[in-house]
């Protein structure tokens, strides 16, 4: 191998803030007049930028606005899918599984058991991480895995965009299909996500929608509601009362007078948002959105075994692959929960430059600090910073969370009258920004190759077809069990997944099964034998299991029976 409410275009739609709801504009706390800085700030506008409120009194302007943003986001599914196309193969060891599984919930759902992996902690009490991502994937699930993949990549990547959409839209950001265009600059790693069929998807998407939800002042059932979808789509939905925290708390860091002169208001603040109010706690959301998140967990159809899961995929999962973790759970953990590096993050330099340009613009800016400009920066530079210290894969949610920060600042930077950050040279900055970092981006992923063969295809087609029902697969590549679950599921391997699902049942065994795959177990072929009772071995045909091939081909009576550019498969007979 993550309210008394107020809002930051509340005034414009009239929702609820701190409690009670905004009647007109308000000048030190008296209703219905208009301060000089309001008035200069909406004067000159034209239809095509205006905010939100004035758009929901011009549907030709809203529906322009829809329009292009559709088909900014149309471009970025071309865009992204040009690679996907050019090389259809799956992508990634865990389309085999998802696809798989979601094969075999139209089959029988809810799955209690896994049989097709007994060492794993989830055999005997399945959980699904992911239920409603396996539901989507199961309309098509049966198609060859290239299409279904495919389908899975399209269904996905317009899932996200549609989120930013709609968040841009309730931001009302004056030119929003720009920051929607910002998501083919956004590097490698996330390109590489970007065009897989992972639940990762989904995470980045339902973290747009709540977030853009939750800074334009959504009533707190809608959170609630949302929370509860977030935590059936991915085992990282908790993550939406981190970010009501966040917007709780942000008002701290706002200035004591609003922004604007001692007395006043800034320009087209929200209510909530205004003088000492808006620097209250904002408790009342993180509860809604805490019960909403809890209600979609007690209805999950593998509660309360989904809450173990839960657990483990954000707690354990993250601390086995730190240095504080077992060092042979980390020798076998993917490099997706391991830092970056420095060359990867110099690869990586679009991401960085819509958060460094939020950053600094609010800590020059005091005006610009509202609860919405501060929530989804510090939420963007939170996950910035961890992807680029500990865990690469935040990289992917952070990066398209800096877009939405950056388009909160843009959307506020517009409701106060100011100009744009490089005054009339903004627009040929971004597009410029947009040209260099599009083009990157689709550089640096087609370099590393992915799509244009799955190394382990053939090899679990081979076993699918010569393996006996019930039969087991040692895999030294734990991550085999997954094409194998797809192409064999008659038979049963290691670990699907995680190997820290492995790692939780048996230790021990764990680490004995570490030993022989590193090649320190001159003996490997009796232990495989007798301790796993499995017949079958695949080896992928990498240095690291060189010396463990070579100790197993040299044992009496294992035989090589298939060999391919990637892998062999050896048959230790009947046990």
């Amino acid at each position: 191998m993550t309210k008394e409410h107020s809002g930051l275009v509340a005034s414009a739609r009239g929702g609820r803030d701190s409690g009670t709801r905004r009647r007109g504009p308000v000048v030190g706390g008296a209703p219905g007049r208009r301060s000089k800085a309001s008035s200069s700030a909406s004067a000159g506008r034209g239809k095509a930028g205006v905010p939100a409120a004035v758009q929901e009194l011009d549907p030709q302007g809203t529906s322009r606005q829809l329009l292009w943003l559709g088909l900014a986001g149309l471009a970025v599914v071309l865009f992204y899918s040009s690679a996907r196309l050019a090389a259809p193969a799956p992508w990634s060891y865990d389309e085999y599984y998802h696809l798989g599984m979601a094969r075999e919930l139209r089959v029988h759902f809810p799955l209690r058991s896994f049989p097709w992996t007994p060492f794993s902690l989830i055999s005997e009490h399945f959980a699904d991480g992911v239920p409603l991502f396996h539901a989507a994937l199961m309309p098509f699930a049966g198609w060859p895995i290239e299409r279904a993949g495919l389908a899975g990549v399209w269904l996905g990547q317009a899932f996200v965009l549609g989120c930013l959409g709609l968040a841009l839209w309730r931001l009302g950001v004056r030119q929003a299909w720009t920051h929607m265009l910002g998501f083919a600059t956004l590097g490698s790693l996330f390109a590489m996500r970007f065009d897989m069929c992972r639940p990762q998807l989904l995470l980045v998407g339902f973290s747009l929608l709540f977030l853009g939800l939750l800074v334009t002042g959504a009533r707190p059932w809608a959170l609630a509601l949302t929370a509860g979808v977030f935590g059936l789509a991915h085992a990282g939905g908790w993550i939406a009362i981190f970010y009501t925290a966040v917007w709780g708390a942000a008002g701290w860091l706002r200035p004591a007078d609003g922004g604007g002169p001692r007395g006043t208001l800034g320009p087209a603040a929200g209510a909530g948002d205004r003088g000492e109010a808006g620097r209250r706690l904002l408790w009342l959301p993180v509860i809604w959105t805490a019960a909403g998140w809890l209600a979609g967990q007690v209805i999950h159809p593998n509660f309360p075994y989904n809450l173990r899961l839960m657990a483990m995929a954000n707690l354990v999962v993250p601390f086995e692959a730190s240095p504080a973790g077992n060092a042979a759970l980390r020798s076998q953990i993917g490099e997706e929960l391991a830092p970056p590096g420095l060359a990867l993050l110099a690869e990586q330099w679009t991401i960085f430059l819509a958060p460094l340009v939020v950053a600094v613009t609010l800590l020059r800016e005091r005006r610009l600090r509202t609860r919405a400009t501060l929530t989804t920066a510090l939420v963007a530079l939170a996950f910035m910073l961890l992807g680029a210290l500990l865990l690469r894969r935040m990289l992917e949610v952070g990066a398209p969370l800096a877009l939405l920060a950056l388009a909160a600042l843009a959307a506020e930077r517009w409701r106060q009258g100011r100009v744009g950050l490089l005054g009339s040279w903004t627009a040929w900055a971004a597009a410029g920004a947009l040209l260099v970092g599009s083009l990157w981006t689709a550089t640096t992923v087609r370099q590393y190759g992915f799509g244009r063969v799955s190394a382990p295809q053939e090899m679990a087609r081979w076993l699918g077809e010569h393996g006996r029902p019930g039969e087991r697969v040692f895999t030294a590549q734990w991550a085999d069990s997954a094409p194998l679950f797809y192409s064999a599921p008659k038979l049963q391997s290691l670990v699907a997944l995680d190997p820290t699902l492995f790692f939780a049942k048996d230790p021990r065994l764990f680490q004995q099964y570490v030993d022989v795959v590193q090649g320190q177990r001159p003996d490997a072929a009796r232990i495989i034998r007798e301790r796993f009772g499995a017949r079958w071995v695949t080896i992928w045909q990498a240095p690291v299991y060189e010396r463990f091939a070579e100790q197993l081909v040299a044992s009496p009576g294992v035989t090589l029976v298939y060999r391919d550019p990637n892998y062999v498969i050896a048959d230790l007979g009947g046990h």
